[in-house]
């Protein structure tokens, strides 16, 4: 789930442009094509994102994977991309994609996206506001329920009040998905 929400945010804030529609569940793994971690590599939570959108894990974002990553339109997501192309090669490299969240707060970011799912900005997500937010984002259909996303919750509760804090929300974010 981080993903979806992390990408979420993504998508409409450090592009600066909004989805129109939203985003399937992470479902790729990085591949050994994917770039490797190094000293001089970005912070954690941008290669997460960068390797989310990167589905097939060759190192560049291109037109086809930004829209099916931001359930966006063709035009759209072309629009995304040449917003962070910086070298004109019609991909996203992890440097380009850096280059954006230097004007960007991470924080920031995360915020927004939580504030997607805190509807009444109680400052925590309940297993309702998940299931509407979920649905209303277009990342889930009817399967989803209000027990599911209780469990969803209880996974994410570290301190066992029911319900996810922007704190347990960005520790969410912060952890690597499973392979």
């Amino acid at each position: 789930m981080g993903l979806v929400v992390s990408a979420t945010a993504s998508c409409s804030d450090i592009f600066g442009r909004r989805r129109s529609s939203t985003l399937p569940p992470a479902t790729a793994t990085p591949t050994s094509s994917t770039p490797p971690l190094t000293d001089t590599t970005p912070e954690p939570e941008l290669v997460r994102v960068f390797r989310h959108f990167d589905a097939d894990g060759d190192g560049r974002i291109s037109v086809a994977e930004m829209r099916e990553s931001c359930g966006c339109t063709a035009a759209e997501a072309e629009e995304m991309v040449a917003a962070a192309d910086r070298d004109g090669d019609g991909f996203i490299s992890l440097d380009e994609l850096g280059a954006l969240f230097e004007d960007e707060d991470l924080s920031d970011t995360l915020r927004a996206a939580f504030a997607e799912y805190d509807e009444n900005g109680d400052g925590v997500i309940t297993a309702e506001e998940l299931l509407r937010a979920l649905r209303r984002l277009g990342i889930v259909g009817e399967e989803m329920t209000a027990e599911r996303c209780a469990e969803i919750i209880a996974a994410v509760d570290r301190d066992g009040d029911g319900v996810i804090s922007f704190d347990e929300f960005k520790a969410m974010m912060a952890t690597e998905p499973a392979a």
